[in-house]
């Protein structure tokens, strides 16, 4: 399955943390191989949109997450990256996760 980082997300990578980008991309090749992720690496999001799943990576710099779309039979969807910084997803990120998987045409 194809990997697509939508424009946002691939700033947003550029400028998390070096050392786990290793990882987030093996996780990503996994994941375009049919391999399934689950906890504690990966969980789904199901209240914010179908198919939408956070990565959930730790480092020195703390913690780091990537929120991905599956699109069953299309692509896997890279929609957003950002440092943790609070324990629950904020409505802030949960609108922006909204609006961008709403510029994908699905």
């Amino acid at each position: 399955m194809e990997i697509v980082v939508l424009k946002q997300a691939e700033k947003e990578l550029r400028d998390g943390p070096k050392e786990l980008m290793e990882d987030i991309y093996s996780l990503f090749d996994d994941l375009s191989q049919g391999k399934s992720l689950g906890m504690p690496i990966s969980r789904p999001l199901p209240l914010i949109a179908r198919g939408l799943h956070e990565l959930r990576l730790s480092g020195k710099a703390g913690e780091f997450r990537v929120f991905y779309l599956i699109k069953v039979g299309d692509a896997i969807y890279i929609v957003h990256a950002c440092t943790k910084k609070k324990q629950a997803i904020d409505k802030k990120t949960t609108d922006l996760l909204k609006n961008r998987i709403r510029s994908i045409d699905l």
